[in-house]
């Protein structure tokens, strides 16, 4: 009894002496602030009236550097998706502020993660890039922060008047739970961090302003419940795209480790069992991949060597890729003006069969070409193996058709 009390008398001792150099719980991070951006998408209704919607997004990049790249909800850009798919057009800017704003383009999109990616015309000084973070286990219990324009959604383009970087609504709350959403299986973070409409697509951040998820939704079942899709599910979006992103240093959120002292035998069997349990649970060493191993997890890739584009990647993800300077339905975009390229220029897809690229030309004006010089007979499919290139009109619009 006299060892038991000792040792509780030591133990507390120990929580007192590491209380008094425990950090203060890690408050929200005003830099983020410079990485959101309020989203405005339109498309036409039945009678051609533009409707508009609103969200948050949040800017993506290398540290230091301009960003150019936005990600937020699929949900948020969903109906100018379909506008440009079946409806003849749409509309999507960003807005820096009430009266500057600037066209934003569709890199890429995930409809059951709920994700995309936008992008710029040119990278920007007036946001930073946002650093990310996945979440673990650990983090349990932490403080989070949802960052986002809450009063934005679904209204009409007049009614946008906080737009702002300091007009954002900052709420705070904890990680509750990690989970795979049934159905869909992508990894989500459960939280009491309150949402509202124009929350979506802006960053969930821990207390060192890392982003650890995009914010998403509400439970229907309790008020209380809020739901982030995690980094987890996006960054293999960028990393097909090509687009930078900073990862931030592990260990830099709130969580608080308090070490009883005293308890050493106590801490020293637990230790023990932890690694224990983590030799058990180990997973053994992956595979190296064969030096022989054939190249069948490469993915079919456009890449632009027109001088707007400076090599960008576009990937084919199992569906046609329109190409021209219809920002509304063609995924790889020129610029309005662009010498040899028409509106709707040309369509490619990949025959995962066949793994063969299929070129159709769209009636453009100034033709799609092989890269011998022959030009392809209109709206007639093609069918070419990686590797290969077509130009668009001029051969400084040259696509090269590969596997990545």
């Amino acid at each position: 009894m006299k060892m038991v009390r000792t040792l509780s008398a030591l133990a507390l001792s120990a929580m007192l002496v590491g209380a008094s150099v425990l950090p203060a719980s890690a408050a929200f991070q005003q830099s983020v602030l410079d990485g959101i951006i309020l989203i405005r998408s339109g498309a036409p209704d039945a009678d051609g009236t533009m409707t508009y919607w609103q969200g948050t997004g949040f800017f993506v990049g290398e540290e230091g550097q301009d960003p150019q790249y936005i990600v937020t909800n699929c949900h948020v850009v969903e109906d100018f998706i379909l506008a440009g798919k079946a409806l003849g057009g749409g509309e999507l800017h960003v807005l820096f502020d009430q009266d500057d704003e600037a066209e934003a383009y569709l890199v890429d999109y995930d409809a059951e993660k709920d994700l995309a990616v936008l992008r710029l015309a040119e990278p920007t000084d007036k946001r930073a890039p946002l650093s990310m973070r996945q979440a673990e286990d650990s983090m349990l219990g932490d403080e989070v922060y949802a960052v986002g324009y809450p009063l934005a959604a679904d209204v009409t383009v007049q009614a946008v008047n906080s737009s702002s970087k300091e007009d954002a609504t900052v709420t705070t709350g904890s990680i509750s739970r990690l989970l795979t959403e049934s159905g869909t299986g992508r990894n989500l973070i459960q939280t009491d961090a309150a949402l509202s409409g124009g929350n979506s697509g802006g960053p969930l951040t821990d207390g060192t302003g890392a982003v650890i998820g995009v914010n998403t939704y509400g439970s229907d079942l309790d008020q209380n419940l809020f739901y982030a899709v995690s980094i987890s599910e996006l960054l293999p979006i960028l990393d097909r795209n090509n687009i930078p992103y900073t990862i931030a240093e592990a260990g830099g959120g709130n969580t608080m480790m308090y070490v009883a002292i005293g308890a050493v035998v106590v801490v020293a069997v637990i230790a023990a069992v932890v690694v224990l349990s983590r030799k058990k649970k180990a997973a053994p060493a992956p595979q190296q991949p064969s030096q022989s191993q054939p190249e069948e997890g490469r993915q079919p890739v456009l890449r632009s060597m027109a001088g707007q584009h400076g090599g960008m990647v576009v990937p084919l993800h199992h569906q046609p890729v329109q190409v021209g300077r219809d920002r509304a339905v063609c995924r790889l975009v020129y610029q309005d003006g662009t010498p040899g390229v028409s509106s709707r220029h040309c369509q490619i897809f990949f025959d995962e069969q066949e793994n063969l690229f299929v070129v159709t030309d769209l009636n453009s004006t100034y033709g799609t070409f092989l890269a011998d010089g022959q030009r392809l007979a209109p709206n007639t499919p093609v069918k070419l193996a990686p590797r290969s290139s077509i130009y668009l009109g001029e051969v400084a619009n040259t696509i090269y058709l590969e596997l990545e």
